[in-house]
């Protein structure tokens, strides 16, 4: 039998855990991006984005409050639907993860000026930065939390100048629709979904929190509204900063260099440098943990599961997945990430809704409750389809290839230990 992980992770961890997935390397790139589709009304899609994600941030609050294992959407799709939904989902959130490492991973080069133009050394500071942060999770969990906790605290200070900013320009700002109208809302909501993405990761390494039924529903919720609060001042400090925010390609080293001089814009390269650290960190933590979800649910070798002798962390998983990310990392960038990323975290949205529904559903028995109950996680799903169908269907397509992908190995897996010697 597998002895249990040791249970070191608090409340302020796992709320860490959650802002550091949320706020990383989105806010230092978007907001020109989200001018150009929307103007001075381009905070009212961080606004609406989060209104739309409430509901899910909830499904996920209360699957979260009735489980204490690891694993996350995974896991409560296993208890809901069965073994076989539970690792499709599990698979996809492990390979979301692992993607989403790499490439912010490689994108920390791009804020540091003597890396710029030496892709070999860009593609070295990545390995680093991956190989580093898996191997202080082999350690332990606590130094991966207490490496999380400070990254996340580091990078919160220059974009909470910023927003400060923006709370003293918010009683001039006034939003103006688009010349073309309301048509971009869709497009610039569809960046605001993967900017958010992130909360849905808390619940991941409950097996490790101390108080899991308590504290991971409060992180989940934090996580969703701080970073909504944060995203809409920061964007109306840059929109009142910087007069041609849509045009700028660094738009919050812009924004802090007319707000403190020079030295304010260099001061938010290292921000933005500490806060993509900071997701690479978060990735190392909660990453690996899918696969020991997925390992104790018998979908992979008991031995993902397997706690180190000395350390007590999962290091079979954390191997395998430091590894993978290292080699995502020699051949992905940020660029093509959003896309993907959206339609696969739509599946686990999709799944963790889908769970409280149905839950709410047997537990009302058809009752007069049983509408009102519906309520919030249709609203979620409904919110996910829409944001969802911004995007395209190649993106569909990738993630139904890596969703066979999984299965093939999954079968492998199963057969291998069906004919080796118990």
């Amino acid at each position: 039998m597998t002895p249990p992980a040791r249970r070191q992770l608090t409340r302020f961890d796992l709320v860490c855990l959650g802002v550091n997935a949320v706020v990383g390397s989105s806010i230092f790139l978007f907001p020109g991006r989200l001018a150009g589709h929307l103007g001075s009304a381009s905070p009212l899609a961080f606004a609406l984005t989060a209104l739309l994600l409430a509901p899910v941030a909830l499904c996920f609050a209360e699957a979260a409050s009735e489980h204490d294992g690891p694993g996350g959407p995974a896991l409560y799709a296993h208890a809901e639907f069965g073994p076989g939904w539970g690792f499709a989902i599990g698979w996809l959130c492990w390979v979301t993860m692992v993607v989403a490492w790499a490439a912010v991973a490689n994108g920390i080069a791009s804020y540091l000026p003597w890396a710029t133009g030496r892709p070999e050394l860009g593609k070295a500071i990545a390995c680093l930065a991956i190989g580093g942060f898996g191997a202080l999770n082999w350690r332990g969990v606590r130094l991966g939390a207490w490496t999380t906790d400070l990254f996340t605290v580091a990078k919160l200070i220059p974009i909470g100048l910023i927003a400060l900013a923006g709370l003293h320009a918010l009683p001039a700002w006034r939003p103006e629709a688009p010349p073309e109208g309301w048509r971009p809302l869709g497009a610039a909501c569809f960046l605001a979904y993967f900017a958010f993405q992130g909360f849905e990761t808390v619940p991941v390494p409950a097996g490790e929190a101390k108080d899991p039924k308590r504290d991971v529903p409060f992180a989940v919720l934090a996580a969703l509204v701080g970073s909504a609060v944060l995203y809409v001042l920061v964007q109306i400090a840059a929109l009142s900063l910087v007069p041609e925010l849509a045009l700028s390609e660094r738009p919050l080293a812009d924004a802090a260099a007319a707000l403190m001089g020079p030295w304010g814009g260099t001061f938010v390269m290292g921000g933005a440098v500490v806060s993509m650290t900071g997701f690479v960190a978060g990735s190392a933590l909660g990453g690996p943990r899918y696969l020991v979800a997925l390992a104790e649910e018998g979908h992979l070798p008991k031995s993902l599961a397997a706690p180190h002798p000395r350390f007590a962390t999962p290091s079979s998983s954390i191997a395998w997945s430091t590894g993978s990310a290292l080699a995502a990392a020699l051949l992905l960038d940020f660029d093509g990430l959003v896309d993907f990323s959206n339609v696969v975290i739509g599946a686990q949205f999709l799944s963790t809704c889908a769970v409280v529904l149905s839950r709410r559903l047997r537990r009302s028995k058809g009752g007069p409750g049983a509408l009102q109950g519906a309520a919030i996680p249709v609203a979620g799903i409904a919110a996910t389809l829409w944001l969802g169908a911004q995007g395209g269907w190649l993106q569909v397509a990738a993630c139904v290839a890596v969703l066979a992908g999984g299965f093939v190995l999954r079968s492998g897996a199963r057969a291998y230990s069906r004919s080796s010697p118990s």
